[in-house]
């Protein structure tokens, strides 16, 4: 079972400690996610196509995404943690 993750241009999410941002919702089915590391930018269509953003870690437009949220399906092994970046923080915080 994959994981399924919506958001609104601005917010981000962490492959591990590697940082994404969805900077553009053009529509529910067409959105852009930027790498904060080197600003390379990855468009998502829903063409059906995967996008690979990390290594073993795919990224496709996810189904019943809707008015300006980004509905983004990842694939990638279990042993790869994906955060949104409100998780990713607030477990930095409680670590001390």
């Amino acid at each position: 079972m994959g994981l399924s993750l919506a958001f609104r241009p601005g917010e981000d999410f962490y492959v591990g400690d590697e940082r994404f941002t969805v900077v553009e919702v053009i529509s529910p089915i067409s959105f852009t996610v930027r790498r904060d590391r080197d600003g390379h930018d990855f468009p998502l269509a829903n063409d059906g196509r995967r996008v690979e953003i990390a290594p073993n870690v795919l990224v496709r437009v996810g189904t019943r995404g809707q008015g300006n949220l980004a509905r983004i399906a990842f694939t990638a092994p279990q042993s790869v943690v994906i955060l949104t970046g409100r998780n990713y923080r607030a477990g930095r915080e409680n670590l001390g």
